[in-house]
This record gives structure tokens, C-alpha cells and sequence, in this order.
């Protein structure tokens, strides 16, 4: 026997199966072909609230409101501008933040101009959570701007692609007077007046006022003739829309006092608040709304008014408590908006993020002469009212649940102003697929559209994509049978990272995005390493590993060999 041949023999066995199994190892690499790629796609974001927290631990009034407002216009200067947009009785400021990238630059809210929305806080003194949510959201809107993740992407997208306008504390006067005298106090501090024939906004010297306080939320002008939706005749109740006009605006009266206030007038007073403000032309001399019965006699209704005229903004939200509802125009009938069915889906939307129950106004109760009637009466202007919480007199500690629980419907609105049809389109939460090939990389995409007004052109909707932080470029997208949408982005290099959305262009050029906030927010796909043995098995790569791994095994199988050859000793 030759017991040193066949030890010499297993070094090099254990080389060779050695070599064997690292080409082996190396030969586990994905095929070239279809190769389904890692989706990245930003989790839906969780208010990471950070210095907001201290500040809406309890309530604000005006004065510490104000203070606050003027620290944060001092802090972002670039972003922010605070201003009044008129006076109380009081002879406090209605304070009015605008938020944009452009914050100095006049808007006239003209077509082509960025979009405009307003939110609007505290019509009523009691409600104190409706002024706490619109200076969260714009808070938060300051906070985040240029930051990473989710919330920079929302608060930059925003505030350079709009112009927010927030009207957070309304009924100033009414706010200080339930924080410093009474809890339940509602309406403005107007005072109220008795003529010779019932309230007056025309007081005789040496009257003395009867009562004090308007519901500004029933003193503008739509519909505010209308009985049942408000208290025309008892100045100290809480729903008081304030005193007739009851004045010949248009000039054509026979008597210059109108007998029967508030209402249509009838006999000798004809031509007395004959054409009230309801779109129809009550008197037929061709002009329509020109003898208003009554409204906007209070400060505050005003300012909105005006506001609304010079910016008419496609969205707003009026912010009041409580019932945890969204509601929609109109709010003095039951009828249908000529907008219900978008109006409706809006507010559906919005409702599915913070809970409420969504319904048209009237559905709560009538309410003649108030805010988003007017707007939407007037403007155009898709109106919302949220009614924050469960009762008016929540505890400071609710402020942050109620805040947060309001954020996500506000920004959605916000978003809505470029395009208010958007909410029919609903895209799934797995939307898009994307697939390699030698050819490039296949997207595609499906929503669902429950109502969407105009189709989508297949010529202008595209998939806008960059590679490794590169320019934006685009390739088309493509409907395809099943209704879904698909676009194809060329073939990238092994490794690269392809940041992409989705725009779709309607036939009247209105833009749906997805992700929302795109190209701020995008989704991401890592291209992966298809064939590593054509990148990494170059001749010189090849012959390094081949020596390493023979050096390797070979030294460890020396090793056994030597240990299985060596003479043993023993012991004595």
C-alpha cells in the first residue's frame, strides 16, 4: 500500500472542488429578462409634530394669537406675509396670512396665476378649536417647508404651487369677549338698535343699543331675506342676522320706508329691498341682486366679502364645532347645487380622512345668509364647513388629536384648488406595477373614476421620470384594454435608480397626478443587478478569485493533510 499517494491526493480533490463550487456559487445570478423591480414608495406620513406640540396645548385668544402670527412671519419672511384685511367694531385687526413662495407678489387669483384657497376660523366666539385648526395647518405648511420625507414634500409642493391665503381668528371681538367675560358668548359685539319700525342699521342719535352681537355666519348677503334660516326680528338671540337694509338702493320707490322689513315688499313700499340677493330679478328692470333686503352689516362679513371679490377662490373651508360633519353648499334648501355631484365627492373625500359624516348643508338645518352660500353663490368657490369635535367646549388637552385629525382634509383641499375634480379619481393603494426587460422599464398604472368630467387625453398624459437625480424627462402613456394605463421608460444601467409619476392631462387641460404632491413626492424603482457575471467576471476579476480561492482551499486542505500524515506520539 501507498498511503502517501493517496493522502497527496486529497489537497488537490478538495482544490478542485473548491474552484467547482465558487463557479458554481457564482453561477446564481438572475437571467437576463423580465425581472420585477423594488418599488419605493413613501409610507403615508406620521405628523412627526416636533416644536408644533408646545404650541397647541392650549387654546390661544387674539392677543396671544397675534403675537404668535408676528413670530412666524419674523421666522419665515420668504413664505409669509401677515396682514389685515380690515377691523372689528372693537377696533381689532382681522388678521389674514398669506402662504407662498411668491409671498410679496399681488394675486388677483386671475386664470394662469397659481391656485388660491382660503381657510377661514372662528365666525363664532364660542368655537374656539375652529381657529386652533387653520393655525395648525399653517403651522405645519411653515414648519416643513424644505424638509425631507413625506411632510417637507407636502408643505414645499404647497406653498410653491399655491397661494393659501388663512383667516384664522374671524369674530376677533367675540374670541377675547368669551375668554374674558363669557364661555358661551357666539357673536361678534356689534351693537343692536331698535328704529321706529324694528332693528335699524341706521340708529337715530340718542338711541341706546338693545343688545350687542351679529351671527356673522347668517349676515352675508345670499338668500338672507329667506325666513326660517336664521332670527330676523330678537337682536339678543344667538342666530340674530342683523337689521333689514331698508333702503331704496336702486332708486325706484314710491315711499321711502319699507313697511314689511326683511321680507319682499308689497304695496306703498314697493321699490324698498325689492331685489334681494338670490340670483333672480325680482323687480324685471334687467338687473339682478341691485336692492338687497338685508346683510353684511357686520365688519367681519365685509372683509370676507371683499377678500372673496378680489381673490375668488376656487376652495375654502370655514372651520366651526361641533358634530364631526363636512357640509356643502347649499345650506338654505334642500335643492341640489348646480355642482352636487363634484361638490358631493370633495366632500366625501374629505370626510373619509378626518371621520366626519359628509352631507349637504341644509341636511343639518337651514341656514340663511352664511359663508360658503355666498361664495359659492357668488364666486364659484367649492365651499366647505367642518364641524370640529363633539361639543364646543373641548378641553385644551383635545387640541392636538383635534388638529392632526383635521390636517390631512385641509392640505387635500388645498391641493384640490388646481384641479377640483380630482377627488372622482381614485387610485389603488398597489396602483403600479413596473417590470424590466431587455427593452426598458414597464409601467403601469389603474384608478378608479366615479364620475370624472372629462376624459383623459391618451396624446398628453405621460410618465415623467429622472434617473440618479438627473433632469426630468417623459414618455407617453397608453390605455390599454383592461383600462389600466401603461408607459414604457427606457433601459437603464444595472443599479440606477429611476424616480418617476404619473400626469394626466384632461381634454379641457386639467392635471391629475399621482403621487399627489409629485414632483415634490414621486415613487422610486432600484434597477437590480441582472447579470453580475458580465459585470464582475472580466479576465483579470476571474483570475484573482481563481488564485484566491486556490491559495484558500489549498492552504486548508494542507492542513488536513498534514494532520492526517503527521506521525502520532504517545504517551508513557
Amino acid at each position: 500500500m501507498h498511503r502517501g499517494n493517496t493522502a497527496s491526493s486529497i489537497p488537490r480533490l478538495l482544490i478542485i472542488l473548491g474552484l467547482l463550487s465558487s463557479f458554481s456559487l457564482m453561477a446564481i445570478v438572475p437571467a437576463q429578462g423580465e425581472v420585477d423591480l423594488l418599488m419605493e414608495v413613501d409610507p403615508p406620513s406620521e405628523v412627526d409634530d416636533g416644536p408644533l406640540i408646545s404650541n397647541f396645548t392650549s387654546y390661544f385668544d387674539y392677543n396671544t394669537m397675534q403675537v404668535y402670527l408676528k413670530e412666524l412671519e419674523d421666522r419665515y419672511p420668504s413664505i409669509m406675509k401677515l396682514f389685515s384685511i380690515g377691523e372689528t367694531y372693537e377696533g381689532r385687526e382681522i388678521l389674514c396670512v398669506k402662504l407662498s413662495d411668491n409671498v410679496n407678489t399681488v394675486d388677483d387669483g386671475i386664470p394662469g396665476s397659481e391656485p388660491d384657497a382660503l381657510l377661514v376660523g372662528a365666525h363664532h366666539g364660542n368655537e374656539w378649536m375652529s381657529y386652533e385648526v387653520p393655525l395648525y395647518v399653517l403651522s405645519y405648511l411653515l414648519h416643513y417647508y424644505g424638509q425631507e420625507g413625506p411632510n417637507g414634500s407636502a408643505a414645499s409642493f404647497l406653498i410653491d404651487n399655491r397661494e393659501i391665503y388663512v383667516v384664522p381668528m374671524l369674530n376677533a371681538d367675540g374670541v377675547q369677549y368669551a375668554h374674558d367675560e363669557s364661555r358661551t358668548w357666539r357673536k361678534n359685539r356689534e351693537p343692536n338698535y331698535i328704529g321706529e319700525f324694528g332693528p335699524t342699521a341706521r340708529p337715530n342719535p340718542g338711541l341706546y343699543p338693545v343688545s350687542y352681537g351679529t351671527d356673522i355666519n347668517r349676515n352675508y348677503g345670499w338668500m338672507w331675506h329667506l325666513d326660517g334660516g336664521s332670527n330676523e326680528l330678537i337682536t339678543g338671540a344667538a342666530t340674530y342676522r342683523g337689521p333689514p337694509d331698508n333702503f331704496d338702493d336702486d332708486g325706484d320707490a314710491l315711499i321711502q320706508v319699507d313697511l314689511i322689513t326683511g321680507r319682499l315688499p308689497i304695496g306703498v313700499d314697493e321699490g324698498i329691498d325689492e331685489d334681494p340677493w338670490d340670483g333672480i330679478d325680482n323687480d324685471n328692470d334687467g338687473q339682478v341682486d341691485e336692492d338687497p333686503a338685508g346683510g353684511f352689516t357686520t365688519h367681519e362679513a365685509r372683509a370676507m366679502r371683499d377678500l372673496g371679490e378680489k381673490n375668488r377662490f376656487p376652495v375654502m373651508i370655514t372651520y366651526h364645532t361641533y358634530s364631526e360633519l363636512v357640509l356643502w353648499p347649499w345650506g338654505y334648501t334642500d335643492e341640489l347645487p348646480p355642482d352636487s355631484s363634484h361638490l358631493a365627492s370633495l366632500g366625501v373625500r374629505m370626510a373619509n380622512m378626518n371621520g366626519y359624516r359628509p352631507m349637504q348643508g341644509e341636511s343639518l338645518y337651514p341656514a340663511t345668509g352664511e359663508m360658503t352660500d355666498w361664495f359659492y353663490s357668488q364666486y364659484g368657490t367649492y365651499s366647505y364647513t367642518f364641524e370640529i369635535g363633539r361639543t364646543h367646549n373641548m378641553p385644551g388637552e383635545e387640541i392636538l388629536e383635534q388638529v392632526q385629525r383635521n390636517l390631512e382634509p385641509s392640505l387635500y383641499l388645498l391641493d384640490s384648488a388646481a384641479n377640483r375634480y380630482r377627488s372622482h379619481i381614485t387610485f389603488d393603494e398597489n396602483s403600479t406595477l413596473a417590470t424590466s426587460s431587455p427593452d426598458g422599464i414597464d409601467v403601469e398604472v389603474s384608478f378608479e373614476d366615479d364620475g370624472y368630467p372629462y376624459p383623459f387625453s391618451e396624446d398628453r398624459s405621460r410618465v415623467i421620470y429622472r434617473v440618479n437625480g438627473g433632469d426630468w424627462t417623459w414618455v407617453p402613456l397608453n390605455m390599454v384594454e383592461d383600462g389600466n394605463w401603461t408607459g414604457s421608460i427606457p433601459a437603464q444601467e444595472d443599479g440606477s435608480e429611476v424616480e418617476y409619476y404619473f400626469e394626466f392631462i384632461d381634454s379641457q387641460g386639467g392635471s391629475v397626478v399621482e403621487p399627489m404632491y409629485a414632483p415634490y413626492d414621486y415613487n422610486t424603482i432600484s434597477v437590480p443587478m441582472r447579470n453580475l457575471w458580465a459585470v464582475y467576471m472580466v479576465p483579470s476579476t476571474l483570475f484573482v478569485m481563481i488564485f484566491t480561492l486556490g491559495t484558500i482551499w489549498g492552504g486548508f486542505t494542507f492542513g488536513i493533510y498534514r494532520s492526517l500524515t503527521s506521525p502520532r506520539r504517545g504517551g508513557s
